[in-house]
């Protein structure tokens, strides 16, 4: 049977809903795939080194929700500050499109996929294909520590806004990949 609408005499037929509502409603859902509330991933692998460019034993290897620190901050024990620094796991993205990775730190360098996207031979307008749902493998390194300054991992997703990628959607790495 196919699907009429029927309307009775006298009676008006419903407004339609408008696109307006459509698009918001379906933007806080979208939104909400992003939220902490949808805690899925638990963050990446931080390890913190001794030594300049992430040489020799990291003397702090811990899980870090976000790269999102002020690295001016405090350490614990003064001496021991760390020179440098890097996260690894994996990405899952909630969307399929574009994406454009950003660390603002000169010193830095993202790889996603394999892909230098930012550092020594990555340019910083590089841009990825991702799908969404598939986990790509993500490195973070931070080669020189800052002496001041937020120390941020942002992408720019494919609807333009940019943002700091959220823990749900960051993995520990595996040993087998």
């Amino acid at each position: 049977m196919s699907a009429l609408l029927l309307v009775q005499r006298g009676s008006t037929p419903p407004a339609p809903a408008r696109a307006s509502d459509f698009d918001v409603r379906r933007a806080a859902e979208l939104a909400q795939l992003c939220s902490p509330s949808n805690v899925a991933g638990v963050g990446l692998r931080g390890q913190y080194f001794a030594q300049a460019d992430c040489r020799g034993t990291p003397m702090i290897v811990r899980t870090d929700a976000t790269v999102d620190f002020d690295a001016a901050l405090a350490w614990p024990d003064p001496l021991r500050r760390p020179r440098s620094a890097r996260w690894d796991g994996w990405v899952k993205p909630v969307f399929a499109g574009r994406y454009r990775f950003h660390i603002d730190e000169p010193n830095s360098e993202i790889v996603v996929a394999h892909q230098r996207m930012t550092g020594m031979a990555g340019d910083p307008g590089q841009v990825i294909e991702l799908q969404a749902g598939r986990f790509y493998p993500i490195r973070v390194s931070l080669n020189r520590w800052p002496s001041q300054g937020r120390v941020r991992l942002e992408w720019t997703v494919p609807h333009g806004a940019r943002f700091l990628v959220p823990r749900a959607l960051l993995y520990l790495p595996t040993e087998t990949a």
